[in-house]
């Protein structure tokens, strides 16, 4: 795995092994933002999840998921989306996602999952 950039350079683009995912990561000084571009999958949740661990292993704390690009995101995603959210939790942590598109935002109401990730908050 590539290492993260400092948060003083621009946000830089990760390479997926898969082809169906893209993650931009970029940081702020409280937050930093992941950018979701294609499909979090069974394939590609590793992916993913390597990449939000290293964050959390770095010391960021609230992390914000863009998913405005998310075209879908299976079992082994919201999985993967939900351990990253407990580890969070046990540094004084958040995990926030951004943009769903509407069918997958109906999705995460209908497991009950919106609260806990913030979906629709302002």
């Amino acid at each position: 795995m590539r290492p993260l950039p400092p948060a003083s350079l621009p946000p830089a683009v990760l390479p997926s092994r898969a082809v169906d995912l893209k993650l931009v990561v970029g940081s702020g000084t409280e937050q930093t933002i992941v950018t979701l571009v294609g499909d979090l999958t069974m394939s590609t949740a590793c992916i993913l999840g390597g990449v939000l661990t290293e964050l959390v292993d770095e010391g960021h704390r609230f992390l914000i998921l863009d998913a405005s690009a998310l075209d879908s995101c299976d079992g082994a995603g919201w999985n993967l989306l939900l351990g990253i959210r407990w580890r969070l939790a046990t540094v004084s942590g958040h995990l926030r996602i951004i943009g769903l598109p509407p069918r997958l935002a109906r999705l995460c109401t209908q497991m009950e999952l919106a609260e806990v990730f913030g979906v629709g908050a302002a």
